[in-house]
């Protein structure tokens, strides 16, 4: 299983992806790492393509570490 770190491009500040709303084409994110929503291999690929696509990838970068 693997979750999601992310960091902003501008600030430097990080996080971790807890989950992904559709409804508001973003993600919520947590400081802990415990708290980051867990995901196979083959599942992140699609969470990061939905990420992108809601412009998230524009402002932050994305790393896919080991939950």
């Amino acid at each position: 299983m693997v979750i999601i770190k992310w960091t902003n491009k501008y600030s430097g500040e990080t996080g971790y992806v807890e989950s992904v709303s559709s409804k508001n084409k973003c993600f919520i994110n947590t400081a802990n790492k415990k708290d980051a929503k867990k995901y196979s291999e083959k599942a992140v690929k699609g969470i990061l393509t939905k990420l992108e696509s809601y412009g998230e990838a524009e402002n932050n970068d994305f790393e896919v570490v080991k939950a």
